[in-house]
């Protein structure tokens, strides 16, 4: 994977993290702009992963795309909202981090 490819994947994750985060603060589209605007990255998101696939394979991008994307919006929350962690969860966000790396490592 070259350069480029990573950081569109990269950028799909980081927008997809965001556009969570807006989603969540438009409390259910009462606050409708914030909820547009999370559309609006969601589609951004896809864009960017659209524009790896030309060189990553489909199904490891979205692998990695929606594993970056559960760990960013998680530890975002648990950082932001207080969510408390079982060590249960925080071995699952291991596994999660070791399979990113792992899939990564197979291009």
């Amino acid at each position: 994977m070259t350069t480029l490819a990573g950081l569109c994947l990269l950028l799909a994750a980081v927008l997809d993290i965001a556009a969570n985060l807006l989603l969540k603060a438009s409390d259910g589209f009462r606050r409708p702009l914030l909820g547009v605007g999370a559309v609006g990255l969601v589609w951004g998101a896809f864009g960017f992963l659209a524009l790896s696939l030309r060189e990553v394979p489909l199904g490891i991008a979205y692998a990695v795309w929606g594993a970056l994307g559960i760990l960013g919006t998680t530890l975002i929350s648990h950082r932001l909202e207080g969510v408390r962690f079982t060590r249960r969860a925080w071995a699952g966000i291991g596994l999660l981090l070791l399979s990113v790396a792992t899939l990564h490592l197979s291009l």
